[in-house]
């Protein structure tokens, strides 16, 4: 991913050369700051909203004292595409800097969408042990994920899901994970991972098309009798998983198609709304 040239810290456009901060700041040595990660298609965001609905949720559960209210950061966000690109992941960073009050960054980066044979056929995945630091916080705590991701990598993997410390298969690595099991649908408990704005419409989704649907833990060790495994993200929206490890899931089963067409449906239904509020108004660059 490559970050775009113009960054927003607290509503002003500064380069991405400007956009430093001292090595002892609060938010390096004591991860004291959150974050979300939103996906733009065409000029128009995808549940921005929603992601910047769990970002104050995140903002108090760090703790965080934070200036803006929803409207300016609607704003902000607007401004950041405005003076950059219109397709891309923009990203909003409230950190402390020992400032008082959180400082507020939005950058934009490039992406790239899973191929249509991925979709297709699904992603092979590893796991991973380990788990995040409170997951209802969308924290910079990263480290357990960022060494999953290395995992991954080095794997030659799509992702890698982590395993709690009972046994669990919890979420991946920045994404959500469903399975089907027995014929039900089935996302880890309430309140043990962080919900992501597209496992919360695809929890939503399925009700819609009554799909049975659990919340449970998912043992690792029940891994052979997933019938239908998938991951949820912004850049992702729904992934298929065809192999875990050794352990061979198979290409996208009925459950996880029937999702994955609702989801597009509704992501087209989102972007066609925005595009018919018309452009936002440019914003003056440097």
């Amino acid at each position: 991913m490559s970050i775009y040239e113009r960054v927003i810290h607290n509503g002003q456009i500064i380069s991405k050369e400007q956009a430093c901060f001292p090595v002892y700041t609060p938010s390096l040595v004591g991860a004291l700051g959150v974050y979300e990660t939103i996906l733009v298609k065409s000029g128009c965001y995808v549940a921005l909203h929603e992601h910047l609905e769990r970002l104050f949720q995140s903002v108090a559960g760090a703790q965080l004292r934070l200036q803006p209210g929803m409207d300016e950061l609607i704003a902000w966000a607007q401004q950041v595409v405005e003076a950059n690109a219109p397709d891309g992941l923009v990203r909003v960073l409230v950190m402390d800097l020992g400032n008082g009050y959180a400082d507020v960054f939005l950058y934009e980066m490039s992406y790239a969408a899973p191929t249509p044979e991925e979709y297709a056929q699904g992603v092979p995945v590893i796991l991973y042990h380990g788990e995040r630091a409170m997951p209802l916080v969308k924290s910079f705590n990263t480290l357990v994920p960022g060494l999953a991701r290395k995992a991954a990598k080095a794997a030659g993997v799509h992702d890698a899901l982590l395993v709690d410390r009972d046994g669990n298969v919890t979420e991946g690595s920045n994404c959500n994970v469903f399975i089907v099991q027995d014929g039900v649908l089935a996302a880890p408990p309430l309140g043990v991972v962080l919900e992501g704005t597209v496992m919360r419409r695809v929890m939503a989704l399925a009700q819609d098309l009554s799909i049975p649907f659990q919340r449970r833990p998912l043992p690792a060790a029940d891994i052979p009798r997933w019938q239908e495994a998938f991951l949820t993200s912004t850049r992702r929206g729904v992934l298929p998983v065809r192999r875990v490890g050794d352990i061979e899931i198979g290409p996208p089963g009925p459950i996880t198609r029937r999702l994955m067409d609702a989801y597009q449906a509704w992501e087209r239904k989102e972007l066609a709304a925005s595009w018919r509020d018309g452009p936002t108004p440019p914003v003056p660059r440097l």
